[in-house]
């Protein structure tokens, strides 16, 4: 009996983490056909694990103001990519492109950040001047 206990417990821990596994997808926010962009004015920044964000002001096709938030790598990726959280920062400009989240929420992985200077950024090749 305590053998099928043990062996109960262990396919309910293995059960349970590929649940936890699938929350954390892509697939499970973001779109892998929508590409778009957005432009704003950045309004808070989380140089935080699991994934870097920036929430960015943008105004919506009907003129009311809507808060994006745009996510990308861990910070630590983005480190090794000489991306650090001065990088970009609050009041800064920008326009980014990305996949959008999925059901019209106002969410965007970021593939690109144009700064209003003109500089690129990209978080899979790193920042760029």
């Amino acid at each position: 009996m305590c053998k099928l206990i043990q062996f109960l417990g262990i396919l309910i821990l293995f059960g349970t983490n590929s649940n936890v596994h699938a929350h954390h997808s892509f697939a499970a926010e973001f779109s892998y056909e929508n590409f778009g962009e957005r432009q704003g004015e950045v309004v808070e920044i989380h140089f935080v694990n699991p994934h870097a964000r920036i929430f960015f002001s943008v105004t919506g096709d009907d003129g009311n103001e809507q808060i994006w938030s745009a996510q990308t790598f861990a910070p630590q990726t983005l480190l090794r990519r000489s991306w650090n959280k001065d990088t970009i920062k609050v009041g800064d400009k920008v326009k980014i492109s990305g996949n959008l989240g999925l059901e019209n929420s106002h969410k965007i992985w970021i593939v690109e950040i144009e700064l209003d200077d003109g500089s690129i950024i990209q978080p899979n090749a790193g920042a760029a001047n």
